[in-house]
């Protein structure tokens, strides 16, 4: 997850902080107190997991009070420290550990963690010596509430990430730390790690589409957006969409003398879409419509593919 550290990392008053509240401490002056923080500390803090979304502040006969928010990863987030009340979660959540816990739920493997490799064994052995991580590198599924604020504050911060290249972002699909997104054409340039992705780009291999929007893929991994890559992304606009099934088909056949088969497979099977890429290439093979897919029929595609030119003999 790509934004600045400050936004979604944890210091450790942040987290006394939490924990506090979390036991029913709801008064500031009583949190204050507890941890012996000055208020310009105290208040420092309360703004950022208020940013967070965590948190909210009232004031209640003079006296004022914070309480965990009603957001999703919020409510997990309270479940937690609660379920674990004995665990020292401002020595174990602080810092870099957000973002360890979360290539580890995303599935990274020890090589593609993007932290040094000392500070990582030291997160590491400090999160095993309490049993969060196993040792074949996994959040251990007895701190599966741990996992489920993990996923929803992952994605909290991609919302969060999309809104900032337009307030009329749409993420159209999530995964770990990658998402989709329609935006207006409008739109300012995104930063880095947007890649225009999908319909989008269709026009790059003469199949223009007209259209209000972009579709962008977030991603830290990708370097570039592969024609292999943008087949898949269209399907997962809009997985039970005979349209987009056919753009999809469209660019598949268009590119198909220079097609990278193992690619294509390997990455539809991680993206969860393996099914409507087989249904596709026995299409192509057969010219009949695949039982319960969602394919046009041949007569309908070869109509489509006439209209843009793309040669399907």
């Amino acid at each position: 997850m790509k934004t600045p550290a400050s936004e979604y990392t944890f210091n450790k008053a942040e987290l006394a902080i939490l924990k506090e509240i979390s036991k029913g401490n709801h008064e500031l002056a009583s949190i204050k107190r507890a941890l012996s923080i000055t208020p310009q500390l105290l208040s420092y803090n309360l703004k950022k997991l208020e940013k967070k979304s965590l948190i909210t502040t009232t004031k209640h006969t003079l006296k004022k009070q914070a309480y965990f928010g009603d957001s999703k990863h919020a409510t997990l987030l309270l479940d937690l420290l609660s379920i674990y009340n004995h665990i020292d979660w401002e020595n174990v959540l602080s810092g870099k550990a957000i973002d360890i816990l979360l290539q580890t739920l995303n599935g990274h493997e020890d090589q593609e963690f993007s932290i040094p490799r000392n500070t990582l064994w030291r997160y590491l052995k400090n999160l095993k010596a309490r049993g969060i991580i196993t040792q074949n590198n996994s959040i251990n599924p007895r701190f599966n509430a741990l996992s489920e604020f993990l996923s929803e504050y992952q994605k909290f911060f991609l919302r969060k990430l999309a809104t900032t290249i337009s307030k009329e972002a749409v993420i159209l699909w999530q995964k770990d730390g990658e998402f989709l997104m329609r935006t207006p054409k409008t739109a300012q340039p995104p930063p880095k790690n947007f890649h225009k992705t999908a319909t989008s780009i269709m026009q790059d291999y003469d199949l223009p589409l007209f259209s209000e929007s972009e579709i962008y893929l977030y991603s830290k991994e990708k370097k570039e957006i592969l024609p292999e890559d943008a087949i898949l992304h269209i399907l997962l606009i809009a997985p039970d969409s005979t349209r987009y099934a056919t753009y999809a088909l469209l660019l598949l056949k268009k590119i198909w003398s220079h097609l990278d088969m193992a690619y294509l497979l390997r990455e539809a099977q991680r993206l969860g879409v393996k099914n409507q890429i087989d249904c596709m290439l026995q299409f192509l093979e057969t010219h009949k419509r695949p039982a319960d897919s969602t394919l046009p029929s041949w007569n309908e595609f070869a109509q489509k593919a006439t209209d843009y030119n793309v040669v399907i003999a």
